[in-house]
């Protein structure tokens, strides 16, 4: 981990930009994209379940979870029942961004019925909390998941469960403890994929400096990866801030999750 001032001293130095090549190109645009999804769909879930908890009573004795699935700019949520053999829809919502649209509580005779792609997204978060619950992995806080599906690209490829280390003070931002399960297209887990080795958490609002807190800028050291991962997506949305990563070889990527990874090559200037 290294200090913010130095991820400063870089940026004011105007490094030449590093071209990345096909295989990193493809990593880093992958990266982009789960991490907004990732963010857009954390958003709906916390929204809306404000909103859902204002028009069903008791609803622990009725939901058995949720999903979110849509593009990044119109996600939509639903709560479904307990029915694991064949759950179905008990209350939907749509988004523009993290703004709630719309919602409402299904009624008897309305169509509650899931489509194939939703109910394999709810098998495999049972599938991956099983084997997340299995692997013993640590926890960074003494709180539940936050629990994000991200829905397959095709038939054949597998739905990703995420599990999240919740945000518990508003001004601090968690990168430890957030990791992620595959699971294929006949419902079998591959191996937890931790993003860090440790608990890791940024203070965003510095001591006295709150009237410029917006421009902090966060650096972390990522040794795991040679690129930038989704979760510096996520948590460059979730905070607000410009995420430095340094990665192997003291490679330097700047990333913002409104304007994607920008990498550096300090060695060529």
């Amino acid at each position: 981990m290294r200090p913010a001032s130095l991820a400063l001293a870089l940026v004011s130095a105007s490094p030449v930009h590093a071209q990345a090549g096909g295989d990193e190109a493809g990593a880093l645009q992958a990266a982009i994209e789960r991490g907004r999804l990732l963010y857009s769909y954390d958003q709906a879930a916390w929204h809306g379940t404000d909103d859902m908890l204002g028009k069903i009573k008791k609803p622990q004795e009725r939901l058995g979870g949720w999903i979110v699935d849509g593009p990044p700019e119109s996600a939509e949520l639903v709560f479904y029942d307990q029915n694991t053999a064949d759950p179905h829809a008990v209350y939907v919502a749509t988004f523009n961004g993290s703004k709630l649209l719309s919602s409402r509580v299904l009624g008897p005779g309305e169509d509650r019925s899931l489509t194939p792609q939703r109910k394999r997204m709810i098998a495999a978060v049972r599938t991956a909390t099983a084997a997340l619950e299995a692997s013993q992995v640590k926890r960074c806080v003494e709180k539940p998941f936050n629990t994000v599906v991200l829905p397959p690209a095709s038939a054949n490829d597998p739905v990703s469960v995420y599990y999240l280390t919740p945000q518990i003070d508003t001004k601090v931002i968690p990168f430890g403890g957030h990791y992620r399960v595959d699971v294929s297209a006949d419902n079998k887990a591959g191996p937890v994929r931790a993003f860090t080795k440790s608990c890791i958490a940024f203070p965003i609002e510095p001591p006295g400096k709150s009237k410029n807190a917006k421009s902090t800028i966060l650096t972390i050291t990522h040794l795991l990866d040679p690129t930038p991962t989704e979760i510096h997506v996520f948590s460059s949305l979730v905070a607000g801030r410009l995420v430095m990563v340094i990665t192997a070889a003291e490679r330097i990527w700047s990333v913002d999750g409104d304007r994607g990874i920008r990498p550096f090559d300090l060695r060529a200037r």
